[in-house]
Formats: C-alpha cells, structure tokens, sequence
C-alpha cells in the first residue's frame, strides 16, 4: 500500500485545512446566540455562492435526502412530473418521485450526451399537467454538464408554469449556477464536493415560486421544507444539527469569499483541462462529451483492466469506478477538491505510469 493516499474521486474530495481545523473545536449549543450568528454568517455565503436572494435550508444529510425533501413537498400521488434522465443520479430521482407515487415523463438521453432540446420540448407538450422539471446540472456519473443556458429559455417559453429544480450537486462552486438570473425555482446540492466542505448536508434553495406550490400536508415530519425555512428566519434549525459540520462548511465558504466566484470557476476550468490533457497524452480515450469541470470520464485501457487498483496500490491515487453497466470499462476522476500543483503532478505521473504497464 502506497504511503501517501491522494483522493480524485467525485465526492468526498479533499478539503483546505482550514476546513479540517473547523471540526477541532467543541460544539455550539444549536439554540445559543452563537450558533444563530454562525447559521446568518452561512446563509448570507450560500446566497452568495447560490447567486439568489431566497432563502436556503440547510438539512442534515446527504444531497439525496435534500432531493427528497424537495420531492416530498411538490408531488403526492398521481400528480406529474418531468425528469431529465441521462446518468445514474438523474436516473435516481426519477425513481424517487415515482416511489412516491408520481407519473414521471422521462427525457432519455445516451450516457455522455446532453439533453435534446427537441425531445424536451416535445415531453414539455405531451405533459401539460407536469408540476416540476428535473434537471442534474453536471452528471457525475458521465460527465456531462447540461446546458442549462438553452434549456430554460425553452422552458419558460413552453411551460411557464413549471417548477424547475436543478441538481447541482457537483457543479456548485465549480460552473455558475445563477439561480436568479436563470430564473430556476429550486437548486440542490451538498456540502462537499466543489463547495468544499465535509460530507453530511444537504442545501436546498427555494424560490418564492416553489415555495407556494409546496403540499399543505406533505408527508413527512423530518424533511418538511417549510418548517425548516421557518426556522431559518429565526436563525434556527427545527431539529438538532450538525453543528460540527456547519462550522466546516463555514470555513469551506469564507474561503471561497476571499477567492472570489469567477476565479474559482476558472481555477477548476483550468484543473479539468490539465487533466484531460494529460490523459490524452498518456493515450487514454476520454468517455462522451466530458463537458463538466467537476469529473472526468474516460474508458479504461483494454491492457490494464485493473487500473483502479493499480493506481490506488502503486501510486496511492484514488479514483473511482464508472457506474452501473460502465463499471468495468470506465473509471471517474474526480477534480473539485482542494489540491496543490503537486498532487495534480502525482496524478498525472501516475496515470501516465500505468498506462505503459504491460
């Protein structure tokens, strides 16, 4: 086993350690004056890295469970709702809303390509009733970055009724997501990954609109959105949170902050470039339209089938595998963590190593 482990994988990913001495600290009382200050302090950022004036809860957990609270209070069952499906996490919340017993109208597309705008168009026709529209923002399981800037002008001019709620899971932090602007109802993500803090909660930001096509009974206790943005205009939670995490995902936005949106996204523009660079020159076919800045997708060489394992034991860098039926024919590096030039070098080197191997 290699001494030093490097983590490429598309969440968790390695965090600054200002992060890390965040968690080193005994915990707030989640109903003293301080946790408020640190709760406002948050909010404030999110809306920041968000760009949207409304309000984001904060739940504790992963981002799947921020998409079910978010399915919770628009659909009950036999209500209607479009997903656009091209990956293993788009194909997740489609089955989400129909175990809830919603008619979901799904937009297929190839893993590794976009979404057809035609195809949406036509589902957005054949669909009049549908209350949401479901787009992941940047699919970690192929790569690709939906092009939110041509879908929702189609959206808006042919259901401008339509709650759109977008994934960004792996995007925030990493493309802009612009909220407002885009006039999207509902953005979620997660605490790690291109935010940068540590795994465990989820971010929901909920538009005015979204807000009032919420349930009036939604069922469910725990994930119920409104009492959690009810709460949040007291500088509370409704339940206990993670504080610790909290304190991490602090830290992870005020260095954000200082760094400033736009040299962010370029900084993480220019690590997805260098990568897939390199492994262009070290002979590696990169997977589908490899659009996002979060992941990379390439297919695994035919002569080193186990690579995973390769670079994890003789090099001590950790990617991850492709998913589903791709799992032994493609690996996913992940790239919207903290890393320094010399961990990129690593990479690098080792991806260009193994690939010789006979």
């Amino acid at each position: 086993m290699h001494a030093v482990r490097r983590l490429f994988t598309p969440g968790p990913v390695p965090v600054h350690p200002a992060v890390l001495e965040a968690t080193a600290q005994q915990p707030l009382y989640h109903r003293h004056r301080a946790f408020a200050e640190l709760l406002e302090r948050v909010h404030t950022r999110l809306q920041m890295l968000f760009e949207t004036s409304s309000p984001i809860a904060v739940l504790t957990c992963s981002a799947t469970g921020a998409h079910e609270a978010v399915a919770r209070m628009l659909h009950d069952r036999g209500s209607e709702a479009i997903v656009c499906v091209g990956g293993r996490f788009s194909h997740r919340w489609a089955q989400m809303l129909e175990r809830f017993g919603a008619c979901v109208h799904r937009v297929e597309s190839a893993w590794g390509e976009n979404i057809a705008l035609d195809a949406l168009e036509r589902t957005l026709h054949a669909a009049p009733r549908a209350r949401s529209l479901w787009i992941v923002h940047s699919e970690t399981s192929t790569g690709v970055l939906a092009r939110l800037e041509e879908i929702l002008p189609l959206v808006r001019a042919r259901a401008p009724e339509i709650i759109v709620c977008v994934d960004a899971t792996s995007s925030l932090g990493i493309h802009p997501v612009r909220m407002d602007t885009a006039g999207i109802d509902v953005v979620i993500a997660s605490s790690q990954k291109g935010v940068g803090g540590l795994p465990g909660l989820g971010l929901v930001a909920v538009s005015s609109r979204a807000q009032s096509a919420f349930l009036t009974q939604p069922e469910t206790l725990y994930f119920d959105l409104r009492t959690a943005l009810d709460s949040l205009k007291r500088a509370t939670t409704p339940f206990t949170p993670a504080v610790t995490l909290l304190a991490a995902l602090d830290a992870a936005l005020e260095l954000i902050e200082h760094e400033g949106l736009r040299r962010r996204w370029e900084r993480y523009a220019h690590t997805a470039s260098s990568i897939r660079e390199c492994l262009l020159t070290s002979g590696y076919r990169l997977f589908g339209e490899c659009s996002s800045n979060a992941v990379t997708v390439a297919y695994v060489p035919d002569h080193v089938p186990d690579l995973v394992e390769r670079l994890d034991a003789e090099h001590g860098i950790v990617v991850a595998r492709g998913q589903e039926r791709f799992r032994d024919t493609l690996f996913r590096i992940g790239h919207c963590g903290w890393y320094r030039q010399e961990d990129l070098d690593a990479l690098c080197h080792a991806l260009a190593t193994v690939a010789k191997r006979q």
